[in-house]
């Protein structure tokens, strides 16, 4: 299956100084310049009080450019640039390589903006990885590093970063039988430790978030575009303690596939918000990026799709509309 999911983002005005944000499901988003947004599999950071999205460029289908995107507020969408461009970043892609599941890091150590990816070919047998770089957010990224990471075959992917600053890459393994934990040098360059994940369970589009304690890894199962059963596991280290997989939502996630887990820090609480893709809706150009709520209690976690629902970024509470 493949990524992407829609939202339109409202912005309104409740009484008391609190400000919400309306989030309604199912539509195409657009930037400031009225264009349609392409950002599939998106990946975020939040840096200087200003969001930035990545995402495949999908109105050309099957050779994805990388673009950037910003907002203050997660509405308005500012178009940035083509960051990772095709036969431009490098000669390879559009031709020998393409890129998937563009995720974006900042290293506090280095002042370095970081990109890594799934770098493939067009009949996805290199199984390889990419990692490029940036001294700005939106500035030229260069290829630092690709291959396969320490030699192991590395398909569907998402990065994690830990409170501590320690980064992971984490991809579907060796013909999507695993999952692989792959540990980042401290520049965030190349992988340096590899954990074998969950062998032979065939999960893919992992995406994990630290709620106090606990890691949280949503996954779902190998069904090239069409979506299936999200299901989650927990532990308390990245490495080993992982509990089976268990659903979460409903049979097909409400059709979608997770891209990222965002963490709302607000003034009363943090709440938690699922990106997914909602591929081929109704063409791949076309997939939407679809957000909800999720709330954990304990080991517990449970998804809250809605159609529309409003946030307040500032206290970090959220309403059913």
């Amino acid at each position: 299956m493949k990524k992407l999911v829609t939202l339109l983002l409202i912005f309104s005005f409740g009484t008391a100084n609190a400000k919400w944000t309306t989030i309604k499901n199912g539509q195409l988003w657009k930037d400031t310049n009225g264009n349609t947004v392409q950002a599939h599999a998106p990946g975020f950071i939040h840096k200087d009080g200003r969001w930035y999205m990545v995402g495949e460029d999908r109105s050309n289908a099957f050779r994805p450019d990388v673009n950037l995107y910003s907002s203050n507020d997660l509405v308005h969408w500012t178009f940035e640039r083509k960051i990772i461009q095709n036969k431009v970043t490098t000669p390879e892609l559009g031709r020998s390589r393409m890129i998937e599941r563009a995720k974006l890091l900042y290293n506090e150590a280095t002042h370095q903006y970081v990109v890594w990816c799934h770098y493939e070919s067009g009949n996805y047998a290199a199984s390889e990885a990419a990692c490029f770089e940036s001294d700005s957010v939106n500035g030229k990224y260069h290829l630092v590093w690709s291959g396969r990471p320490l030699g192991i075959k590395s398909r569907d992917c998402n990065i994690f970063q830990d409170i501590d600053g320690t980064t992971y890459f984490i991809s579907t393994t060796e013909e999507n039988q695993h999952l692989g934990l792959f540990t980042l040098s401290t520049d965030y360059h190349e992988p340096i430790s590899h954990t074998q994940l969950f062998p032979h369970q065939r999960r893919e589009a992992p995406a994990v978030v630290r709620v106090g304690d606990y890691y949280f890894m949503f996954s779902s199962a190998c069904s090239g575009w069409t979506p299936n059963q999200c299901k989650v596991s927990y532990s308390k280290s990245l490495t080993e303690g992982w509990s089976p997989l268990r659903n979460i939502g409903d049979k097909t996630a409400f059709r979608t596939q997770a891209a990222a887990i965002l963490t709302i820090k607000g003034t009363k609480q943090t709440t938690y918000l699922y990106v997914g893709d909602r591929w081929m809706d109704p063409t791949l150009p076309e997939s939407k990026i679809i957000i909800f709520p999720i709330t954990f209690q304990g080991t517990e976690c449970q998804f809250h799709y809605m159609e529309e629902f409003d946030i307040n970024f500032k206290t970090g509470e959220w309403r059913k509309n």
